[in-house]
């Protein structure tokens, strides 16, 4: 059996989730700027932005004081059905 995670390693870990989260929003945008690759690719930019959004739900859950409460405020319905039903487990 492994040892635990060190006690910083959620903070760490949602820093870098955010991170991402910016990352793949600016990329979104940028590629949104462009009216022909949104025209040809808008399912593709929604789901970037969709990363963005759950990266971003991830971090906050992560870093959270009481992560069971932040996951209740997910507004992405089926990230916070899987952690819901990840907890009841």
């Amino acid at each position: 059996m492994s040892a635990p995670f060190p006690v910083g390693i959620h903070p760490a870990i949602a820093d870098s989730l955010g991170a991402l989260a910016s990352d793949t929003e600016g990329m979104g945008l940028a590629l949104c700027s462009d009216p022909e690759i949104a025209a040809r690719h808008m399912e593709q930019l929604q789901a970037i932005d969709r990363i963005s959004q759950s990266l971003r739900e991830l971090a906050h859950v992560l870093a959270a004081g009481d992560p069971q409460a932040a996951i209740s405020e997910i507004r992405l319905g089926d990230l916070r059905a899987a952690l819901e039903e990840a907890c009841a487990a």
